[in-house]
């Protein structure tokens, strides 16, 4: 699967915004992140690195907009998403680019089929 390109934005007030990609490596999310400073764009971050197993996540889902679309991550529990930043604490909200709507569909739909199958499999082991 390709690199998807995504954006946080409105953290702290308004004042900051996460920009940077997320990929699929076995069975992880990983995250490669920079804050930024959102009105000047001064300030940017060392570039950062956050891991989140995909047992952590309940569902993804990934509406379109006109100009961008959205992938929203749900976790099962407040430290599911670790060191990535973010407004709650069991969801985050990707912003993503008109040109990469394709991409997000893609992973979205792959990852929460194998997240159902990861919940299938529980069920059949708690029988």
């Amino acid at each position: 699967m390709r690199s998807l390109p995504f954006s946080i934005e409105n953290l702290n007030g308004g004042f900051m915004k996460v920009e940077g990609i997320l990929r699929v490596e076995g069975e992880y999310l990983v995250f490669e992140f920079h804050k930024k400073d959102a009105v000047v764009e001064a300030y940017q971050s060392e570039l950062k690195t956050a891991k989140i197993p995909l047992s952590e996540l309940d569902m993804l889902e990934f509406k379109k907009g006109w100009f961008s679309g959205k992938m929203i991550l749900h976790g099962k529990t407040a430290k599911s998403f670790g060191d990535l930043p973010g407004k709650d604490l069991n969801e985050r909200v990707l912003k993503i680019k008109r040109k990469n709507r394709e991409t997000a569909a893609s992973i979205s739909s792959n990852l929460n089929l194998r997240i159902s199958e990861q919940k299938l499999s529980e069920l059949d082991n708690e029988e």
